[in-house]
């Protein structure tokens, strides 16, 4: 039996600039997540934590925290860009990237201890990736996806928390609706109706992190975005600017 905790691959992340970007102003996971998922696969598996595998890694953001848990992280992406970044970048020693996709691990059969995607999960071939994620776990092995989303986006402001949230909102879900790729759905609703094909699931809602922010660094996130990219990919470079100047002006 394989444990799933949790909260053909598409392709959003290609560009070195875009993968720059993502790795400057995507949010880090809360320490506190990587330490869950040990602790629960520990509940599960009892020997030694000899490999994790973090799949869509981008730039290694999730990956490095698991360095200190396990003797290996091997951290794959589909997007050659994402990979030379993250290699680029400081990491532990014991973390190796690797280009492929996520419906082909490179690591031997019941190798595996913790088969983890952090925000990446809803753009893999879920079937394919259960499958192949299923050869790859050792006995007792676990699954980790999670992810954050709109929802999880809470301003806190002395008086205008309402109003900065709608025009996120706003920008988001009615400006680039028609934009979002099929990943998205998944993560607006909270990886709710992916079909896990395990008979043990454990779902856990509970990690917010307070940080201070400026509106530059929200719209270099927003920047960094699916439906952005997309945007700009059909109505233009230019365009683009001027929809995220309207959210900024707003």
């Amino acid at each position: 039996m394989k444990n799933c905790s949790w909260v053909a691959t598409e392709r959003f992340f290609e560009g070195v600039q875009h993968a720059k970007n993502y790795a400057t102003f995507r949010p880090r996971p809360p320490e506190q997540l990587t330490e869950r998922i040990v602790a629960y696969l520990k509940e599960k598996y009892e020997g030694q934590l000899d490999l994790c595998v973090d799949v869509g890694c981008g730039n290694g953001q999730c990956s490095t925290p698991f360095a200190h848990h396990f003797h290996q992280v091997l951290a794959t992406d589909v997007s050659s860009a994402q990979i030379q970044v993250a290699n680029a970048l400081v990491h532990p020693v014991n973390v190796e990237f690797r280009n492929c996709t996520a419906e082909s691990i490179p690591a031997t059969a019941g190798s595996t201890q913790l088969v983890n995607a952090s925000t990446a999960a809803h753009w893999f071939d879920l079937p394919a990736f259960f499958q192949e994620a299923n050869r790859v776990l050792c006995s007792n092995g676990v699954i980790a996806l999670s992810s954050y989303g709109l929802a999880s986006h809470v301003f806190i402001h002395p008086t205008k928390s309402a109003e900065l949230h709608q025009a996120l909102v706003h920008f988001y879900c009615e400006r680039l609706g028609s934009f979002w790729g099929t990943g998205n759905r998944h993560v607006y609703d909270e990886y709710a109706n992916i079909v896990v094909p395990f008979a043990e699931i454990t779902r856990e809602e509970f990690w917010t992190e307070e940080v201070s922010t400026t509106l530059a660094e929200i719209a270099a996130l927003l920047e960094t975005a699916g439906p952005y990219q997309n945007y700009c990919r059909s109505k233009g470079d230019a365009a683009g600017r001027e929809l995220l100047d309207e959210f900024i002006t707003k």
